[in-house]
């Protein structure tokens, strides 16, 4: 757990930003991996699946694609 406050605390201050705002970024908006994710950030695997399980965004993210799903459907449909 330790380890986890450790790269917490390096990662908010490098982005000057919530660890929530951070993985909100990577994994939400830029609709990263836990592998590509990690290496963008610099720290390892298990750390940004630990902050995503976290944080709950997994649920966030599931929500997105299935807006997405919808909204694709609909242009389908009005074509």
């Amino acid at each position: 757990m330790k380890d986890y406050e450790l790269v917490k605390k390096q990662l908010e201050k490098e982005h000057k930003q919530s660890i929530e705002d951070i993985m909100y970024r990577y994994y939400i908006e830029k609709d990263l991996g836990p592998a590509v994710g990690a290496k963008e950030l610099g720290i390892p695997r298990r750390a940004f699946v630990y902050f995503v399980q976290q944080y709950r965004l997994q649920a966030a993210k599931y929500e997105l694609i299935k807006k997405k799903e919808l909204n694709f459907g609909e242009l389908m449909a009005a074509l």
